[in-house]
């Protein structure tokens, strides 16, 4: 009978527990995405997102502790394998990421923007067009030629030509003078004498028209190039272009679902610090990400353009059948009909935000 009453006594004391939250585990949260839902401040975790979980986690009583994932992707396969709870931030609810994990109730409505540089001006990206990989090996080549023809004439006036300058810096400027006459015809030069010596300037002559046509045709393109860089106002503009954007988000699977040609960056710093120095044309990522990294760093020359497009909701991740889904969707529709979400999107975007 006593061991019967002490059992009866053990039953209850760890209902009571657990009804008191005593014997409640603590949830693994994981963490990852960008600013403002992910921010961390005097080592503290904060931001939308980090906001809005605590207090669902407050109202609902759960203990929990973080856990930092370097990109979405990581983050989304922790919480598949079971290795977190819950993944806060600007998670996307996606169609193939609802194959993998399920999502609580959205809590914020997005979509994808194109940021580009204000860094350079037409000038600076002509320059730039012009001396693509592809012209300076041929540029290279023309160059080399020049200076074996500037050497050649030195050689040969100083021999023949009394008349040249007989210092070696004056020869050659001479000697290049005469060079380059040649090449943009311009020159009375009459190169050397003999049936080889003309052999030799109708050579160089027919070389020379071809050496003129390749550079004008390389400073029109390139000019071309600058009008068409010059113009990208939406996603119909980023075809042949190439363009950065995070791995492992939204943006990824826009560019690859499109064919487009792009750099994948592990965070968005990255990404824009190569987009002002023009190593990509454009960055593609979440609109409310883009614009308060803009709103952030006034003093670096970017500017978001266009339209929101493929517009996606943020949601709390969890594993396939979470026990939590319910009590946080309970939590998060209270909060909405309480005005919460406006308070907080005050609080981070200011008068542009949106719910």
């Amino acid at each position: 009978m006593g061991a019967l009453m002490s059992r009866y006594l053990i039953v209850l004391f760890l209902f009571l527990a657990a009804a008191s939250g005593w014997a409640q585990q603590t949830l693994r949260v994981g963490i990852a995405g960008s600013a403002p839902f992910i921010m961390e401040e005097k080592g503290a975790q904060t931001g939308f997102a980090i906001d809005l979980w605590q207090n669902v986690a407050d109202t609902n009583h759960w203990p929990f502790e973080f856990r930092s994932y370097d990109s979405m992707k990581e983050g989304i396969e922790a919480v598949e394998k079971g290795q977190c709870d819950v993944l806060v931030g600007n998670t996307s609810i996606t169609s193939e990421r609802e194959k993998r994990v399920e999502f609580s109730q959205p809590f914020y409505r997005s979509g994808l923007q194109i940021m580009v540089s204000e860094n350079r001006g037409h000038v600076a990206r002509w320059v730039g067009n012009l001396f693509l990989p592809q012209h300076l090996e041929v540029f290279g080549f023309i160059g080399i030629a020049v200076l074996i023809a500037t050497m050649a004439v030195t050689m040969f006036e100083r021999r023949h030509n009394p008349d040249f300058p007989k210092t070696h810096s004056a020869g050659i400027a001479e000697a290049f003078y005469y060079v380059m006459g040649l090449i943009t015809g311009k020159s009375t030069y009459k190169g050397f004498p003999g049936v080889l010596g003309r052999l030799m300037l109708v050579c160089w002559m027919i070389a020379s028209l071809f050496t003129v046509s390749y550079v004008t045709s390389v400073i029109t393109s390139s000019m071309t190039a600058d009008i068409i860089q010059g113009h990208i106002n939406g996603p119909q503009d980023l075809q042949n272009k190439l363009v950065g954007l995070v791995s492992g988000t939204q943006s990824e699977d826009y560019a690859k679902a499109r064919n487009l040609d792009y750099a994948s960056y592990p965070t968005l710093p990255a990404a824009v610090t190569d987009l002002v120095k023009g190593k990509v044309q454009a960055l593609i990522g979440d609109s409310p990400v883009l614009q308060y990294y803009d709103l952030s760093h006034p003093e670096i020359p970017i500017h978001e353009v266009g339209a929101v497009f493929q517009p996606v909701n943020y949601g709390f991740a969890m594993p396939m059948n979470s026990p939590l889904r319910e009590p946080i969707n309970v939590v998060l529709l209270n909060l909405n009909e309480g005005g919460y979400f406006d308070d907080l999107g005050a609080k981070y975007f200011g008068e542009s935000y949106q719910k």
